[in-house]
């Protein structure tokens, strides 16, 4: 997943020519992932995605996608390298943190050892703890309600979200509702400071 066809492409390229036994896909979108896994999740082994997207931000594809695809290893590729998101994506389940400044070599052979159940990251770096019980918390929502999260955490009243999801404000409460049980929360306010450090929008 990566929005920038200069750099997508070579990596595509690239990992065709290394892993011929391998099939590959790409897509510009959390949106276009998230079709593609529904379709053919179940073969999905790998998905290296960029943290920065058109339309996701922050960890928002890597959770969906997560729903979507349990079975899957999970890859960032990212010019965004620092100790607090590699942290971040430890916490998440992340078996590898890439930078997209390194050589296409160095990407390509991360794909066999993230195949091989080995991790690649290149900060030393333990999890954040607090992420860690965020993720735990949060792998219980819905795709719908992560969705209702993600505009939760925007600032966004009920009826904006339902505008932005076709559905009816009943239902945005009633998922507003579970979110806060779930995430152990009182209120929406808690609710959005809790998800803000994990889901809050990133600089390109």
């Amino acid at each position: 997943m990566d929005d920038h066809p200069l750099v997508g492409q070579a990596l595509e390229l690239s990992i065709r020519a290394a892993y011929v036994h391998l099939d590959f896909a790409r897509v510009l979108s959390a949106a276009e992932a998230e079709e593609f896994a529904r379709v053919g999740g179940a073969r999905v082994k790998l998905v290296m995605l960029d943290l920065m997207l058109p339309d996701a931000t922050g960890f928002d594809a890597l959770l969906r996608l997560q729903q979507r695809l349990p079975q899957a290893a999970f890859a960032m590729v990212s010019s965004r390298v620092d100790a607090h998101s590699v942290a971040m994506a430890r916490a998440f389940g992340v078996k590898a943190y890439l930078s997209k400044a390194a050589p296409v070599e160095t990407l390509v052979n991360a794909v066999g050892a993230v195949l091989r159940g080995e991790e690649v990251f290149p900060i030393e770096t333990s999890a954040d703890p607090a992420a860690i019980d965020f993720h735990r918390r949060v792998a219980r929502l819905s795709a719908a309600q992560l969705r209702v999260l993600r505009g939760v955490a925007d600032g966004k009243l009920n009826k904006e979200i339902a505008g932005d999801m076709d559905l009816t404000e009943g239902t945005v409460k009633q998922h507003v509702s579970a979110i806060l049980k779930k995430l152990k929360v009182n209120n929406r306010s808690q609710a959005a400071l809790a998800a803000a450090p994990f889901l809050g929008r990133i600089e390109r």
